[in-house]
């Protein structure tokens, strides 16, 4: 297995370089998918793990005459990623625990891995197209029988209660087992897929799915039934983190797009298919969605599985977490403590208690980014906002579908550890962004 993910790590990568527009996204998206971003084969950032892909891709513009100037300027969130990638070098030249020369390879890396992706699917979409992603957008088409793959892949690692593809890259065990705290608390296994982090997983099925179920017309049985399978990703990955989001992303989105009629239309067909299969359910599966549900409810509540005993992600720990963080913040208010300063300080001392796990990226931007960081990455969402509030005469579908992609996305950074989702949401936001752009021509 090991082997099967080095070949396919590299030749992604190959593919990457040597082509571009839907091809060179398509293979990013076959990479992403199948290979861990914890695969370690060459020990620099830039060559390890998903970051070989972004690698080669900048390699590819360059190689395609794609690295200019004028290609970056023409999208509407440019100056804004510019700002960005300004605060990423500026948090890694102040960083006092390294050099000038790291700090500042630091904060490239992690503006690379983090919102230079929006380009990756931004460039993915030819400026000769039609801006449609029912004709222009085969990259989907030609994904769906992968994506059938992978999702298969994930409910069989339910039923097996093991992930061979992880267990390939040293993670044996590593999250996703079954086990009880010290509570007494059970806590059942979670699909990962080919992710470190059920919630990272649990938002990539959820991007996948509303592109799948709102651009892709005329669906063929193979398209549907995938889109159906991320679906069930979704819920068998366990995590409210992705699952809370993932609904009000949804139901936003059939509020604008479809209107409040079929919107309770759907939801009523999903209360009676669910009504229909409860009492057909295994005493296990039954269990197992008591659990769920349970943990769900239990985000708003102050006790219970998932408050302060549990670690878990509900309001009262997500409000300790973030007031923690801000305490870190006044340290250091413009640029933070520096990139990795929890793993390589915090979680070797006693102050990392009082961040309960840090799942959260206000965590992050307290303790490490600083708000220079955070004004910019405002500026940024606030652009990609009025965009597509901006742009909803020119392509109706295309602008609901990137509200509420970033009504989704919002949520998720606020509950959920968010460590490699960037590769799975930026590069489709990316992508809707540059349809809706050519829909506009």
């Amino acid at each position: 297995m090991y082997w099967v993910l080095v070949f396919v790590w590299l030749f992604c990568g190959i593919q990457i370089l040597r082509t571009s527009g839907e091809k060179r996204f398509f293979y990013f998206l076959v990479g992403i998918w199948f290979v861990p971003a914890a695969l370690r084969i060459i020990p620099v950032s830039l060559l390890s793990g998903h970051m070989f892909y972004v690698f080669m891709f900048l390699c590819s513009t360059i190689l395609h005459g794609e690295f200019n100037a004028k290609t970056f300027s023409v999208c509407p969130m440019s100056r804004s990623l510019v700002l960005v990638f300004i605060s990423c070098l500026l948090i890694g030249l102040f960083d006092v625990r390294v050099g000038p020369l790291q700090g500042v390879f630091r904060g490239l890396v992690d503006f690379l891995g983090s919102y230079f992706l929006f380009f990756v699917g931004w460039l993915a979409v030819s400026e000769n197209g039609t801006g449609h992603i029912e004709e222009n957008g085969s990259v989907f088409r030609r994904f769906a029988p992968w994506g059938l793959l992978m999702t298969l892949y994930g409910l069989l690692t339910f039923f097996w209660k093991e992930n061979p593809i992880l267990d390939a890259v040293g993670l044996e065990g590593h999250f996703y087992s079954e086990y009880m705290d010290e509570s007494g608390n059970f806590r059942s296994f979670r699909v990962t897929g080919a992710c470190v982090s059920s919630s990272v997983y649990g938002l990539a099925c959820a991007t996948m799915f509303f592109v799948f179920f709102s651009v892709l017309r005329g669906k063929t049985r193979l398209q549907f039934w995938v889109m159906v399978l991320f679906c069930l990703n979704i819920f068998f990955s366990a995590t409210r983190a992705a699952i809370i989001p993932f609904l009000i992303g949804f139901f936003l989105f059939l509020l604008m797009d479809r209107g409040l009629t079929k919107t309770m239309r759907y939801f009523l067909w999903g209360g009676v298919v669910f009504l229909v299969i409860s009492p057909i359910l295994s005493a296990g599966m039954k269990d197992y969605l008591n659990q769920l549900v349970e943990s769900v409810w239990d985000i708003v509540s102050p006790k219970g599985t998932g408050g302060l005993a549990y670690g878990g992600s509900n309001l009262q720990t997500r409000s300790i977490q973030i007031g923690a963080a801000f305490e870190f913040l006044k340290e250091k208010p413009l640029f933070g403590h520096g990139y990795a300063y929890v793993l390589e300080y915090l979680a070797k001392g006693e102050k990392h208690d009082t961040l309960f796990g840090m799942e959260s990226y206000l965590c992050f931007i307290g303790v490490e980014y600083g708000l220079v960081y955070f004004a910019a990455i405002l500026c940024f969402f606030f652009c990609c906002f009025a965009f597509f509030f901006r742009e909803r005469g020119s392509g109706r579908t295309y602008a609901n579908l990137g509200i509420a992609l970033l009504v989704m996305f919002l949520f998720y950074l606020v509950f959920a550890w968010v460590g490699g989702c960037w590769f799975f949401f930026m590069p489709m936001l990316g992508y809707v962004a540059k349809s809706l752009a050519l829909c506009k021509k």
